[in-house]
C-alpha cells in the first residue's frame, strides 16, 4: 500500500511540474507587447500576475533581449510582496542597465526609490531619487515624476518652500505636455499651500483641479481628493459644517483605495470640527479612528498624532482613568513610531506636543487608578534619580563626545594642510621617471606609453567604472600586466588596487569640497558614483587617505562650509 501512495503523489507533482513548464511555454509564444497588456490587463490575481512575469523573463532570457530582459526583471520584482526579493530584481536589472542600456538607468532608479518609498523608508528612497537624477531622463514626464517624489520626502520634511518650487515646475510640464500626472501635481499644491496657511491659494489650486477633472480619465479618482482639501480649507475658514459635508463626503472612496493615511487625515479634521461645534460624542468617534488606524497599520502622521491630546483631555474630564491610561500608552507608542519615520530623512523632528508631559500625565493616571500615596512617593522618586542619572550621563556623554569632536576637527585640519602640499607636488608623478632597477629591462618606449595611457585613464575618469582589474587595463593598454605593475608602482609608488582607489576618492573628495549638493548623499550613494563595489572597501579606502571615516569627514566639511 506504502508504494502506490507514494507513486500517486509524484505522478500528481510531476503533473504540476508539467502543467506549469506548459503554462509558460504556452505565454512564451506571445510577444513582448502582448505579454505586456496580459500582465497589465488583471493584476489583482497576484499568483496568475507572477507566473505572466516569469514568463516574459524566460522568454527574454533565452533571445538574450536585454532590454526586456530589464522590463521582466521590473515585472517579476512588482508581482511579488516580498521587499527583499524586489530588490534583488531591481539589482539585477541596474546591473544589466549599466553595461548594456545606460540609457535606461534613470528609470530603473525610481522605480528602486518607489521600492523604497513604498516600505516607508524615506532616507533610501530620497537617495535612488537623487541617483535617478543624475542620468539623463528618457521624457520630461519621468523627470517630473522624480522630482515630484523629492519635493514630497521634502514636504515630509517640512520644507515647503522648495517643496512647492518642485511641485510648480512639474505641474507646467504637465500641463504643456498634456500629462496624465497634471492632476497629482495639483493636488499637490492645493494640499502645500494649505499646510503653510496659504488658503487662498490652495482653494485656487482645488478649483482649478476640479474643473480640470473632467478632462482627465482618472478625474474621478481625484476629484474625491480635491473634496477632501476643500472641507480643509473650510475648516481653516471656520466654515466648519460646510467642512464636515466635504471631508465625510469622500471617506467611503479613501477607504476603499487603501489610503489609510488620508483617511485618518480626514477624521482628524472631522473631530476637530466637531469640536468646535461642541458636539464632543462626534468628536471622540472620528479621534477614535485615528487610533484605530494607528493600531491597523502601526503607522501616525504628525498632524494626526494631535488627536491623543483631544481623546485624553476627554476622558480626564469623565474621571474615565482606564481610558485616559490607554490613549496614553498609545501616544507614547505613536510618538516612538514617528521618530522612528522621520528619523530616516531628519535628524529633528518639530512637535507641536510635548510627549514628556504625555509621560508625566501617564504617571499619575497609575497613582489615580491605584489611589496609593506611597506607590506616586516612589513612582516620583525614581524619575527624580533617573532625571539625575541622565543628566550625569548626558553630562559624561557630552564631554566624551566632544573630545571626539575636537579629534576630529585636528584630524580634518591635518587632512586640509596635507592637501595644500599635496597640490604643489602634484605634476612631480606625471613626469618621465629616472630609469630605475625595476624598470631596467623593460624598453623605455613601453614605459612612456603605459604612463601616456595612465594620463589619458586619469583624465576621462575611466576609474569610475568599477569592473577595472590589472589585466582589464593592461588589455586595454595594450601591454602586460607585469609592466603595468612595475610601472604604477615605481611612478605612483604604490600597487594597482590602492592607486585605483585613490583616484576614487579624490573624485569624492573633488565632488563634495566644490558641490554642496553631494553633502546629503548616503555613504552607499557616494561609493556607488566612484566605482567602489562595497561601502566598507569605499570606508576604509577613505580612511587611508584622510584619516577619518566618511561620516566625519561630510560633517567636518559642513562645519567649515557654514563658518
Amino acid at each position: 500500500m506504502k508504494y502506490p501512495v507514494i507513486l500517486i503523489v509524484t505522478l500528481f507533482f510531476l503533473k504540476g511540474t508539467f502543467s506549469f513548464a506548459q503554462t509558460i511555454d504556452s505565454l512564451e509564444k506571445n510577444g513582448y507587447d502582448k505579454l505586456k497588456k496580459i500582465i497589465e490587463k488583471d493584476n489583482s490575481n497576484q499568483k496568475n500576475t507572477s507566473l505572466r512575469s516569469q514568463a516574459y523573463l524566460i522568454k527574454a532570457k533565452k533571445e538574450n533581449n536585454k532590454k526586456e530582459i530589464i522590463d521582466g526583471y521590473f515585472f517579476v520584482g512588482r508581482a511579488t510582496n516580498n521587499l527583499v526579493l524586489n530588490l534583488k530584481y531591481s539589482d539585477s536589472a541596474i546591473s544589466i542597465a549599466k553595461r548594456y542600456r545606460p540609457e535606461d538607468l534613470s528609470l530603473l532608479y525610481w522605480i528602486r526609490g518607489c521600492i523604497y518609498d513604498d516600505a516607508r523608508n524615506a532616507k533610501e528612497a530620497l537617495n535612488c531619487f537623487l541617483i535617478a537624477n543624475e542620468y539623463p531622463k528618457v521624457s520630461e514626464e519621468l523627470e517630473d515624476r522624480i522630482n515630484f517624489k523629492i519635493g514630497a520626502i521634502k514636504s515630509t520634511q517640512g520644507k515647503y518652500d522648495e517643496a512647492i518650487a518642485i511641485y510648480k515646475k512639474c505641474e507646467r510640464n504637465a500641463k504643456t505636455n498634456n500629462s496624465p500626472n497634471y492632476l497629482r501635481y495639483v493636488l499637490g499644491l492645493s494640499e502645500l499651500y494649505h499646510r503653510t496657511d496659504n488658503i487662498s491659494l490652495s482653494e485656487e489650486y482645488v478649483k482649478k483641479g476640479m474643473d480640470a477633472c473632467k478632462n482627465y480619465n482618472d478625474g474621478n479618482f481625484y476629484n474625491f481628493y480635491f473634496i477632501s482639501n476643500r472641507g480643509k480649507n473650510y475648516f481653516k475658514r471656520g466654515q466648519y459644517q460646510r467642512a464636515i459635508t466635504d471631508l465625510e463626503s469622500p471617506l467611503k472612496v479613501i477607504k476603499r483605495n487603501d489610503d489609510f493615511s488620508n483617511y485618518a487625515e480626514n477624521c482628524f479634521y472631522l473631530g476637530e470640527c466637531y469640536q468646535k461645534l461642541h458636539q464632543n460624542s462626534a468628536s471622540i468617534s472620528y479621534y477614535s479612528k485615528v487610533d484605530s488606524i494607528f493600531n491597523a497599520r502601526k503607522n501616525i502622521y504628525q498632524l494626526t498624532i494631535t488627536a491623543y491630546n483631544r481623546l485624553i483631555d476627554y476622558y480626564k474630564n469623565q474621571g474615565d482613568y482606564k481610558k485616559v491610561l490607554y490613549y496614553s500608552e498609545q501616544f507614547i507608542k505613536a510618538d516612538k513610531v514617528l521618530d522612528e519615520n522621520y528619523k530616516y530623512i531628519t535628524d529633528k523632528i518639530s512637535k507641536n506636543y510635548d510627549i514628556q508631559q504625555v509621560i508625566k500625565s501617564k504617571q499619575d493616571t497609575i497613582s489615580a487608578l491605584k489611589e496609593e500615596k506611597i506607590e506616586f512617593i516612589i513612582i516620583v522618586s525614581i524619575l527624580f534619580s533617573g532625571i539625575v542619572t541622565l543628566f550625569y550621563l548626558l553630562f559624561i556623554n557630552k564631554t566624551k563626545k566632544n573630545k571626539e569632536l575636537q579629534k576630529q576637527k585636528e584630524l580634518f585640519d591635518s587632512y586640509i594642510k596635507e592637501k595644500e602640499i599635496s597640490n604643489k607636488e602634484k605634476d612631480k608623478s606625471l613626469k618621465l621617471p629616472t630609469r630605475k632597477s625595476s624598470l631596467s629591462n623593460i624598453d623605455e618606449n613601453v614605459v612612456k606609453h603605459i604612463i601616456d595611457s595612465l594620463k589619458k585613464f586619469e583624465i576621462k575618469k575611466s576609474y569610475l567604472n568599477n569592473e577595472y582589474t590589472i589585466d582589464s587595463l593592461s588589455l586595454e593598454f595594450k601591454t602586460n600586466s607585469n609592466y603595468l605593475s612595475k610601472v604604477i608602482n615605481e611612478t605612483k609608488n604604490t600597487n594597482f588596487i590602492q592607486y585605483i582607489n585613490t583616484l576614487r576618492i579624490k573624485y569624492v573628495l573633488e565632488k563634495l569640497e566644490t558641490d554642496k549638493k553631494y553633502l546629503n548623499y548616503t555613504i552607499q550613494a557616494l561609493s556607488e558614483m566612484c566605482g567602489f563595489n562595497s561601502v566598507q572597501t569605499f570606508t576604509r579606502a577613505f580612511a587611508n587617505h584622510t584619516k577619518m571615516n566618511p561620516s566625519d569627514f561630510i560633517k567636518e566639511l559642513r562645519n567649515n562650509n557654514l563658518q
